[in-house]
């Protein structure tokens, strides 16, 4: 490093051999400094903490190479702690880093602007869409008088969960901290996206824009978890809908009607899913949520009750956490082997070796407003849902003719929270 110590003009020759000593370097070591403040401080009889004062008034360090990387001036030090910090490759004097943050302040400012204008455009276009699919919705709208059964209780139980104080519009999933639509958040989105289809819910523009993109092909593209929606329907006859949910019904025409079954189905499934779900993120285990587990749990819940299920998975995932401690076997094996386990110990239960042993609601799992107007309110059964199967409830109000039998809808497969829908689509709803 190559420096040049440059004096005031009327410095004392005291005062200069104290700025020499405290300047001078072993080999112009930047911090090779020969004395310290208190020997400098000792030879010329003054306290050491007031050097740095006298050498930064009557002398400074020039730092030949070391230049302003924007406008080529020569850095000064007055300190030995300025040439010690010092970054000889990009150091910057006070003004041109000043004029920097200007323009960095600047750019950001613009950069701001910009996003907020690209923002404010994202916003308008998705309030144009929605406000288009809007209109259609609204011209077809079906009366309340052609609205099948099941659709009732759907539009009835999402009113119970999610209707907001004033029962105009919904509170998002999201935001729902009091009675859970579903027993799983997979099947809350789908029968959100299906009362939207049925034009039974529209999106409310100014809560949901947000949530709402448009993609390549022109879709409105749905995140119905966070998005909130209006009910098209006035208060008085979803008033009528939700008492007419909770009072006695046919029971045998809903049997008998192949969508309230399959409804009923995916509610015992993802009674399933959820508690399984919550069992293993207990034991830190993550098991693969595919067809091949759900198969096993339809066809576990084809002959036992979900409070049976729910044994049958405590007991599978206990199984699994405990394979964890045994040498060469990760956390992913064990969550892999949770299926297989489920198989087992269902198979001891359904060959008489092992008892039913059922198990009662875990206050972590509340009974859903589905489950209660699916089961309760139509089979007149206090939590029917979690103690019966389905067959155990149908078989009472099942005509003599053999109903044609659905299997369980396969709530695991559901890839994305985010649905699309194409405003030609709906006039065709």
């Amino acid at each position: 490093m190559k420096t040049k110590l440059e004096y005031q003009s009327d410095i004392t020759e005291t005062n200069k051999l104290i700025c020499q000593r405290y300047w001078l370097r072993e080999g112009d070591k930047r911090s090779g400094f020969i004395y310290t403040c208190r020997e400098i401080g000792q030879e010329f009889d003054v306290k050491h903490q007031d050097i740095p004062s006298i050498v930064k008034i009557n002398a400074h360090l020039v730092v030949l190479d070391c230049q302003c990387i924007d406008c080529g001036t020569t850095k000064v030090c007055y300190t030995r702690s300025q040439l010690i910090r010092l970054d000889l490759i990009r150091w910057r004097c006070d003004d041109c880093k000043e004029a920097l943050e200007k323009r960095m302040d600047q750019e950001y400012l613009e950069h701001r602007l910009k996003q907020d204008r690209l923002v404010e455009e994202r916003r308008q276009t998705a309030l144009e869409y929605i406000n288009q699919y809007r209109s259609i919705q609204l011209s077809n709208i079906p009366s309340v008088t052609e609205l099948n059964d099941v659709d009732k209780l759907l539009l009835a139980a999402t009113v119970e969960s999610l209707g907001a104080d004033n029962i105009r519009n919904t509170v998002s999933l999201r935001d729902n901290l009091s009675l859970p639509l579903s027993p799983f958040s997979k099947l809350d989105e789908e029968i959100l996206h299906h009362l939207f289809n049925r034009n039974l819910l529209i999106l409310a523009p100014e809560n949901s824009y947000e949530y709402v993109t448009i993609n390549e092909e022109q879709e409105l593209e749905i995140d119905f978890y966070q998005a909130i929606f209006e009910f098209t329907y006035s208060i008085e006859n979803l008033t009528r809908i939700m008492i007419n949910a909770k009072s006695r019904k046919n029971t045998s025409a809903l049997v008998a009607d192949s969508q309230f079954k399959s409804w009923c189905e995916k509610l015992q499934l993802g009674e399933c899913l959820s508690y399984l779900i919550t069992r293993s993120r207990l034991n830190y285990l993550a098991p693969p949520i595919g067809d091949k587990l759900v198969s096993i749990l339809r066809a576990c819940l084809a002959e036992c009750s979900v409070s049976t299920m729910h044994y049958v998975i405590w007991k599978s995932v206990e199984n699994a956490a405990a394979y964890v401690q045994k040498p060469g076997i990760t956390r992913r094996h064990a969550s892999n082997s949770i299926s297989g386990n489920i198989e087992r110990v269902f198979g001891k239960i359904y060959s008489g070796s092992w008892s039913h042993n059922k198990s009662f609601r875990d206050a972590s799992h509340p009974q859903s407003a589905m489950t209660k107007i699916f089961f309760d309110y139509v089979f007149g059964v206090d939590d029917s849902s979690f103690y019966h199967t389905i067959d155990e409830l149908f078989s009472p109000y099942k005509s003599q003719k053999t109903l044609e039998q659905l299997s369980y809808a396969t709530l695991g497969g559901t890839r994305s929270t985010n649905y699309s829908v194409t405003i030609d689509d709906l006039k065709t709803v």
